[in-house]
Order: C-alpha cells, then structure tokens, then sequence
C-alpha cells in the first residue's frame, strides 16, 4: 500500500472520529448553556428579592413618628445654675428646710385609668411635705381612659388637678391616633382618628420656671422619643427635676440609637440614670400599703420587660446636698 493511500485511509478515520464525537461535543455545550441560564435566573432572583426587601424597610420606616422641626425658634430657657457642681450655693445661699415658693408638679403623660397618680400620691408623700402642695396635671387622649383617669380627682379631692383629654406631641393642633377601646393607644401616622395635641415642650415653657420643682412620667408608646428630643433642642428638658420614663424603642428599628443618644444628652441637662422598677413589684408594694424603699430597684440594666421604667434625676437635689455637706464641715470644724 503506497503512502498516499495510507494518509487517504488516516484521513477518512480521522473524520469519521470527529463526526462520531460532534454529538458529544453538543450535548455537554447545551448542558452548559442550561447551567449558565440557571444561574442567571437564580441571580436575577436574588436581585430581585433584594431590591423588594429594601424597598419594604424603607416603606417601615416612612410610618415611624415624625422629628421635631429643627428649623422652627424656641424661646430660651435658661438652665439650671451649677448643673455640674453644687459648691457655689454653700457661699452667701440661705438654707431653708422647707421651701415656701417651690411649686410641686406630677405630670402624667399617659395617664390610662389614673392608677400611677395613685401610686405617687402614695409613694411620695414625704416629698409632698417637703416640698409643698402638690399639683397633678394629667395628658389621656383616649376617651375611655379619659373618663377613669377624671375618677381620680374623686378619689383624691384634697389635690389640686387638671386633667386634659389631649396627647402630647411636638405640634399643639391634631395629631392621628390609634386606640382599641382604651388598650394599645398611640399616635399612628396610619390611624383615621384625630385627636387634639399639645406642643409639650412649648407648653412647659409657657407655664413653668426653673425654681419649680417638676416630676414627669411619659408612658406613650414610642412618642417620649420625638417630645424628648424636642426638649433637648428648646432647652425645656431643663424645667423637669425627675424623669419616669417607659421606653419603646422596640416599636421601630430607627428609635433604639436615638433613644441612646437621649440618655447621653440627659447629662448635659444635670440628670443621672437612678434605677429601673418592674411596675408589678410597684403594684405589689402600694397593695400591701409598703413604703418607696420597700420596692425592688435593679440598677444593672438587667430587667427586660417592655412596661419597665426607667428613673432619671436631676445630679443634684439643692437643699438635701447643701445640708448634708455643711453638716459634713460642721464636723471637720469641730475641735477634737
């Protein structure tokens, strides 16, 4: 067989092998190309998943509480004098044990069926003497708990009392408000109902000066932070000498970091973190007729309960401090 022929024979093999591999050869490319498609759909999937979820957070948060007006002018409160240091009194203040010109204020914001008016009625009652007559001043938006929270006045008719069938809020006017016969009551950005509003920092401004003496307790639902933050902007955080607060920041994503950022702003107005109350023991306590001291304090953070409140003080209490430091110099002055 002469070569030529052998390289005609090699040849025609050669192609018959390709030809029989050309099936081969198609079948692994469209299994690829199915693969490739696969992996575009699922990736296009995942886009798309992606792109829905921020969509739904943003949408979350458009229905959180709206922040206060930053660009509107407050009238100027001035502060407290000595926030940080009580020495400058011990010079040239008279002392007086109990002070006659002192208003006492317990300002309910959230006042439900009145039942934490009788709680401080009770609890604190050698603050009343100390400090003069008590005033209480009420906040319920809520109809139904509105009518329970005017019993009170019944109960207690030796104390003075206003009562307002309005909510607290950053705006005085009408403020949209969710409520469920007098349970889970809030303002809602989302609720049909309207309800009467009152700008609270503007009014503590308008009816309050610093030499008061003014206990708040806000119990509601997630509006203290905006209130509070306005507060801190016109100053009138610096009226209040104690803070009860409820805090739900649980409410929404976007009000745990701006209440954080609330507590780091309470020590520029003088307040200090006291403790925390579960209101079940306070219940406990008023029922069984116990005393203040007699109620569990945690001060490590460590109760959990969303009712849980929090206790916030003015760093210093004038008279209580003055007396106990010059008491303290009497007795390094007296010769041993």
């Amino acid at each position: 067989m002469s070569s030529s022929v052998r390289f005609q024979k090699l040849h025609n093999d050669l192609i018959i092998i390709k030809t029989s591999y050309l099936p081969s050869f198609r079948s692994i490319s469209l299994i690829l190309n199915i693969i490739l498609f696969l992996v575009v759909c699922i990736f296009i999937l995942c886009l798309l998943r992606v792109i829905t979820d921020e969509k739904s957070i943003s949408k979350k948060s458009t229905n959180k509480l709206t922040t206060p007006d930053q660009s509107k002018k407050y009238k100027d409160i001035p502060r407290k004098k000595y926030y940080y240091d009580y020495e400058p009194y011990l010079n040239n203040v008279p002392l007086k044990s109990n002070n006659k010109t002192r208003r006492f204020f317990y300002i309910d914001l959230g006042c439900f069926d009145g039942r934490d008016i009788d709680y401080f009625i009770h609890f604190h009652s050698a603050n009343m003497l100390r400090l003069g007559t008590l005033s209480i001043i009420a906040f319920e938006p809520d109809p139904i708990n509105f009518s329970a929270c005017k019993l009170i006045q019944q109960r207690h008719k030796s104390i003075q009392g206003t009562f307002y069938d309005a909510a607290v809020w950053t705006e005085t006017g009408q403020v949209r408000y969710a409520t469920e016969k007098g349970q889970k009551s809030k303002i809602d950005p989302n609720s049909a109902l309207f309800v009467r509003s009152i700008d609270f920092s503007t009014w503590m401004i308008e009816n309050f000066h610093v030499d008061d003496y003014v206990y708040v307790k806000f119990a509601i639902e997630g509006a203290e932070i905006p209130i509070l933050e306005k507060m801190v902007l016109d100053q009138s955080l610096a009226l209040i000498d104690d803070l009860e607060i409820e805090w739900h920041e649980g409410l929404s994503p976007n009000l745990e970091p701006r209440r954080i950022a609330l507590e780091c702003m309470f020590d520029n107005f003088g307040m200090d973190f006291i403790y925390m109350i579960n209101p079940v023991d306070l219940t406990h306590a008023f029922n069984i007729k116990e005393k203040y001291e007699a109620v569990l304090k945690d001060r490590g953070w460590r109760l959990k309960d969303p009712l849980t409140r929090f206790h916030y003080k003015t760093r210093k209490d004038v008279p209580d401090l003055l007396i106990e430091r010059l008491k303290q110099k009497q007795k390094q002055a007296v010769p041993h």
